[in-house]
């Protein structure tokens, strides 16, 4: 069975990124310490801070990994340079290529005919078989006067007549009518009375405002605030965002990110217990189960539990 990186990578090909970064997230687990995962996870993300970090780790595990050098340069040049249009780290990152396969060309002229020479060397080669009539024996005309005398004596088949099927139309069309007519019913019924159906109503929205982009955000009087990422825990509080919420609610839009394996702990690294919410767009809320005492809380996503390697999301309660 294909690993899931080489199933990743056969999607990046093909276009089809969403299958490809759920392949990836599996060769996460699958193959942590192997260079390429982080090079092609880098590859097919937009987020240019998430791309340095994966590039980065890939340079630690392999600081000889030329895809990865070429990545970073290209992300450190277009601070200084803008990128022409079109150009994505994709283009750098390569033997990782451009990753839509362009679909092969046919022309007629390349297709080989075969010629008049070849189609006689065919016929010469394989002569006509001639055909044998079949010899009538005494057991075959036994046979056929058996199978006679017994299509005499069995009656025909009765086929349906046209009457028949014309009532089985008529009970059809009359059903669809009639269901018609009961949905209609229904739908008048719950207009006078404004009464509501589980399987004609959409339920509630979670987020009345979905996330702007691709990330974990704090959400705070319906205002997005998105909390940096960083490798391993921050040594600053620089980029953390602050709230005077004591139950803070988290909003996690990011499909790398295996909501069965983050924790949420506080300074020291102790777990805090909380709750997830799945929402629209396959986003996620969490929010602490009890309300927390000042000081930075982080949302901990592991990388590698050998070597200590996590990615953090971090706020300050205040």
């Amino acid at each position: 069975m294909a690993s899931s990186l080489s199933q990743g990578i056969e999607a990046a090909k093909s276009g089809q990124m969403e299958q490809a970064l759920a392949h990836l997230k599996d060769a996460i687990v699958e193959e942590p310490e192997n260079a390429d995962v982080w090079v092609w996870l880098a590859a097919i993300i937009e987020d240019e801070d998430k791309q340095t970090i994966f590039l980065k780790k890939a340079l630690e595990i392999d600081p000889n990994n030329k895809p990865a050098q070429r990545g970073l340069a290209f992300i450190e040049r277009k601070k200084y340079i803008p990128p022409k249009p079109g150009e994505k780290l994709s283009d750098y990152t390569k033997p990782i290529g451009v990753f839509k396969a362009e679909p092969a060309k046919f022309s007629v002229e390349s297709t080989p005919q075969p010629s008049a020479e070849s189609a006689l060397a065919a016929e010469v080669a394989e002569p006509a078989q001639p055909t044998e009539e079949p010899v009538s024996t005494p057991t075959t005309e036994a046979t056929s006067n058996e199978e006679s005398a017994t299509a005499l004596t069995t009656p025909p088949l009765r086929t349906p007549t046209a009457s028949s099927r014309k009532a089985w139309v008529d009970i059809l069309i009359y059903g669809v009518i009639l269901m018609a007519f009961v949905v209609i019913g229904i739908l008048i019924g719950t207009t006078l009375l404004n009464v509501d159906i589980p399987f004609l109503t959409k339920p509630t929205p979670v987020l009345s405002v979905l996330p702007p982009s691709e990330g974990v955000f704090l959400l705070e009087n319906r205002q997005y605030t998105e909390m940096k990422l960083s490798l391993n825990a921050p040594q600053t509080d620089d980029g953390i965002p602050p709230t005077a919420q004591t139950q803070p609610q988290v909003v996690i839009n990011n499909q790398v990110i295996r909501l069965e394996r983050l924790q949420f702990v506080d300074e020291e690294g102790n777990p805090v217990a909380f709750t997830t919410v799945p929402a629209e767009n396959s986003t996620a809320i969490l929010a602490p189960q009890e309300a927390l005492e000042p000081g930075r809380y982080c949302l901990v996503f592991n990388l590698n539990a050998d070597n200590g390697e996590a990615l953090y999301w971090c706020l300050q309660v205040e």
